[in-house]
């Protein structure tokens, strides 16, 4: 049937585009939250250092961490999302930056370096999972729509650039007993948000992860 066959159609269209943008907004968030990190977490590291009485070389050890986490995680990440799918893959690593988040709040409040630096493993989790959400939008798409739908994915870095180191100044002193918590519950609004997208994503399961 004609009618049939256009209805279902303009469906796959409208659940393609929902899933790009969907991902793209996933992408956006990510990136604006590991420019937060990337703005704050050295001087976190100094603070929490000198608090403990550890040497100042040690305040980018954190985010040495993280981008190790992220090196690790990537390979298992692709494996994983093979086994169980994209969208529990992104759930994951999701509520592993959304843990992470209220570690680093925590280990602020409570000056301690060593809580803050899981937390920023815990980020290294999420961005190794969320590496592959450029690829799922590709994959997502069709043959014609796909290099629309990776732009719109990449475009979530010029989003990041506005709001992420914003979003560090404007937070900074959001809790003034605890500089930087507040940048850190901003990460927690942030994960949270991308979580509710991913609850939305359809992706058909791939025989491989790219």
């Amino acid at each position: 049937d004609y009618s049939a066959a256009t209805f279902a159609y303009a469906c796959a269209m409208l659940n393609m585009k929902r899933n790009v943008g969907l991902l793209a907004a996933c992408q956006a968030l990510m990136m604006t939250a590991n420019v937060l990190l990337i703005t704050t977490s050295a001087l976190v590291g100094q603070q929490l250092a000198a608090h403990q009485g550890l040497p100042e070389s040690l305040a980018t050890l954190p985010l040495a961490i993280q981008f190790l986490a992220t090196m690790l995680t990537t390979i298992p990440a692709s494996l994983l999302m093979k086994q169980l799918g994209r969208r529990a893959g992104f759930l994951l690593g999701g509520g592993a930056g959304l843990m992470g988040a209220a570690l680093a709040c925590y280990a602020i409040a409570q000056q301690s370096f060593v809580l803050f630096a899981l937390a920023t493993a815990l980020f290294g989790v999420n961005n190794g999972f969320g590496t592959y959400y450029r690829f799922a939008a590709a994959d997502s798409a069709t043959p014609d729509y796909r290099a629309t739908a990776i732009s719109y994915v990449m475009a979530g870095g010029v989003v990041a650039a506005l709001l992420g180191t914003n979003l560090a100044s404007w937070t900074r002193e959001l809790l003034a007993y605890a500089p930087f918590a507040g940048s850190y519950l901003v990460l927690i609004g942030l994960y949270t948000l991308s979580l509710a997208a991913v609850t939305f994503i359809r992706i058909p399961r791939l025989d491989a992860a790219t």
